[in-house]
């Protein structure tokens, strides 16, 4: 290995150090102690002890002389199988992402058991607006927040789970601005980033980042370490990500070194 080309991963903190092993795992699904030793500019049993610790958090596998990749590809589930999943986690997030909506604020709300939560939790204010492609989140919104101005999203309707979809959805969006958008996320992983489902919802949610002031990724804890289809985001790209208490404390450690809030409800 030419030692030269690694002069720039030399000398860093520990949680940035164990950033970048995750960055060459989503690559080359496997890396070696000796390797890393020699890129990084640490002793091997440092190195050993990184890996232990991002084993024990759930986000890779130790071998013999290194470690692979372990993440996990999500399951999409329907809209009324999610909404009972984990269903006191995404009530916690969706009161937490609530708090930050104020007057005034007009809000992308994409589709999702956790945004849905979101709606339920918010209070009455006078002067909001709301635009969402999501079915239940119209109903919940005009049942609870009757001084709300809703925007419901046209498009082709995806059976089974209450939300509309394709090309005329997205361009909706791009004539539209926010103050902030309140997106789902179906997996996250350091390397891959946010992902979803499909490459119609990857579009539509990056479209919702794009076009807001302000963006926030709402996920609860049990996805840390998989993905999805198609990527969205990555980390960086958002201004927070709501969770729940679930988080890992090594995962934890890891996003709040990366300069993205972390909101734990």
């Amino acid at each position: 290995m030419d030692t030269e080309k690694y002069t720039g991963d030399r000398n860093l903190f520990a949680e940035e150090r164990r950033r970048r092993i995750l960055d060459m795992l989503s690559s080359d699904s496997r890396v070696l102690v000796s390797d890393l030793s020699e890129r990084f500019g640490v002793s091997a049993a440092t190195l050993r002890n990184d890996l232990r610790d991002l084993e024990g958090a759930g986000l890779l596998r130790r071998t013999h002389g290194g470690a692979v990749s372990i993440e996990t590809k999500a399951v999409e589930l329907s809209a009324d199988i999610a909404q009972a999943e984990n269903s006191n986690a995404k009530s916690a997030i969706g009161r937490a992402a609530a708090a930050r909506i104020e007057e005034g604020d007009v809000i992308f709300c994409d589709s999702g058991s956790t945004t849905v939560e979101m709606v339920r939790a918010l209070p009455a204010l006078q002067d909001l607006t709301i635009i969402t492609n999501d079915a239940t989140i119209v109903f919940e919104a005009e049942q609870r927040l009757p001084s709300c101005r809703i925007i419901a999203l046209g498009g082709i309707v995806r059976n089974g789970f209450h939300y509309t979809m394709g090309a005329a959805t997205v361009d909706q969006v791009s004539r539209l601005s926010a103050t902030k958008a309140f997106v789902a996320s179906s997996a996250f992983s350091f390397d891959r980033g946010f992902s979803t489902h499909t490459v119609d919802l990857s579009l539509f949610k990056r479209k919702l980042i794009e076009r807001s002031h302000e963006a926030y990724v709402l996920m609860d804890a049990s996805k840390f370490g998989t993905f999805a289809t198609s990527t969205f985001a990555a980390l960086d790209e958002v201004d927070a990500l709501i969770t729940d208490s679930g988080i890992d404390g090594k995962v934890r450690a890891l996003i709040d070194e990366s300069g993205t809030e972390l909101v734990v409800a």
